[in-house]
């Protein structure tokens, strides 16, 4: 029906005389604000497809985008349209050609392998020290004249002043301190020169030779602490010397260096109270 039937028919309406009373509307106003309504709701529905088509190619580029980026594929913007379902296909474009594998392969550095640690294994250990090492056991020694447990050549412990001078003569560079006497004795009754201490009591306490000398049991300068131990179970350290017991009444005194090395040995008695000269 046109506008202009519609016109008439309210003309005709509001001009009946069944109504009982002139109507004040105007028919041509009715149809006016008909057709602005009419306008309005086309002009809605105009902005509704407007909207729906940006929503559609809003989620057709999200679409796009994601398919890009998990299968590779190039689609244009014009492969997408506003009356696609979204249920269309979407035909993927070239594919993109695969890196090679120079450009793909990530660029290792290759830093230079340390040197082999030439540090054994476990904490190092400081070097042994050779200076204070006791030397070896080195057996009997019988270098020098021999000095036993009685005696040095034909002088005797416990011997008298006048009983040591009459076999070796008189005693050189006499000297007395106190209740002891200390003399030199030399010559053929004796195997070498030596040192003697004496009391007017006990006769010659302490026998010195002063050259190199020997034990019967093979102890003499050189031997070794082991050497000592071994020839005198019972001996005791004192200071820097062994008592090892020799007799009954006579011990010997083994003077050692740094190293426990013998270097001097004298014969002396077990009671005695004079220096050793």
């Amino acid at each position: 029906m046109s506008e202009e039937d519609v016109q008439q028919k309210l003309r005709d309406l509001f001009s009946d005389e069944r109504l009982g009373a002139e109507s004040t509307l105007n028919p041509e106003t009715i149809v006016a604000g008909a057709r602005r309504r009419r306008r309005r709701r086309q002009l809605m529905q105009t902005t509704s497809g407007m909207a729906a088509a940006v929503i559609m190619v809003g989620g057709g580029l999200t679409v796009f985008s994601i398919h890009d980026k998990d299968n590779g594929a190039i689609i244009s913007a014009d492969q997408l349209s506003l009356g696609q379902s979204a249920t269309s296909q979407v035909q993927p474009g070239p594919a993109s050609p695969a890196p090679t594998a120079s450009s793909s392969a990530p660029q290792t550095s290759h830093a230079p392998a340390p040197p082999p640690s030439t540090a054994s294994d476990g904490p190092a250990k400081p070097p042994k020290s050779t200076a204070a090492t006791k030397p070896p056991a080195q057996g009997k020694v019988t270098t020098g004249a021999l000095l036993t447990a009685t005696g040095f050549g034909k002088l005797r412990l416990g011997m008298s002043e006048s009983e040591a001078e009459a076999i070796a003569g008189p005693l050189r560079a006499k000297e007395v301190r106190g209740a002891c006497t200390y003399g030199y004795a030399e010559g053929t009754a004796v195997p070498g020169p030596t040192s003697v201490s004496l009391t007017e009591g006990n006769g010659i306490t302490v026998i010195n030779p002063a050259g190199t000398v020997h034990t019967p049991e093979g102890i003499g300068v050189g031997s070794t602490e082991a050497d000592i131990l071994a020839a005198y179970p019972g001996s005791t350290k004192n200071g820097g010397a062994y008592i090892a017991p020799a007799g009954a009444v006579s011990a010997y005194r083994i003077f050692v260096s740094g190293d426990g090395s013998a270097v001097s040995i004298l014969l002396t008695s077990l009671d005695q109270g004079c220096q050793f000269s």
